[in-house]
């Protein structure tokens, strides 16, 4: 059983911030994100973690322990808005993302689905989906706080 963590701990564990739980069929689960404060990757730079032993069990979850580190869980995204956040950031930015700034340069998830429709890096038939999911998304999530919590909120069974 993996304790959870110590105040002292979690004062001094690195970030993941825009996080989403990653679960292949053919491998542990592990956390993408923002990285802040891991001595392995830089300061705002998109990554993965190692595999995950566990997740905190409140809503939202606030740690994530991993085989090799524990982690502060910050700001998570419905999984469409994510990914639409995670190109317009990867297309605006072409660098890292700072401690504090939301993905994608803002809440404005319009201007991002357009500042990526102008910048064409994907087909427009993908773009569309993505679009469609987020909307779809937007519906199933009638209450304003749940843009910003919809997490998983039982402990998720990992090992």
């Amino acid at each position: 059983m993996t304790p959870a963590p110590s105040e002292a701990e979690l004062a001094t564990a690195p970030i993941l911030e825009g996080w989403l739980l990653e679960q292949p069929a053919d491998s542990e689960p592990w956390l993408y994100a923002w990285f802040f404060g891991d001595p392995d990757v830089e300061d705002g730079d998109h990554s993965h973690t190692s595999a995950v032993l566990k997740i905190d069990g409140s809503s939202p979850p606030a740690w994530a322990r991993t085989e090799y580190r524990l982690y502060r869980l910050g700001a998570w995204y419905p999984p469409a808005e994510r990914e639409i956040r995670y190109w317009a950031q990867k297309l605006r930015q072409r660098r890292a993302l700072p401690l504090g700034d939301a993905p994608g340069g803002g809440d404005d998830i319009d201007e991002m689905i357009a500042f990526i429709r102008e910048e064409r890096p994907l087909p427009e038939r993908r773009l569309m989906r993505m679009e469609r999911a987020y909307r779809e998304e937007c519906e199933r999530l009638t209450e304003v706080d749940a843009l910003r919590a919809p997490v998983p909120t039982a402990e998720i069974p990992i090992r």
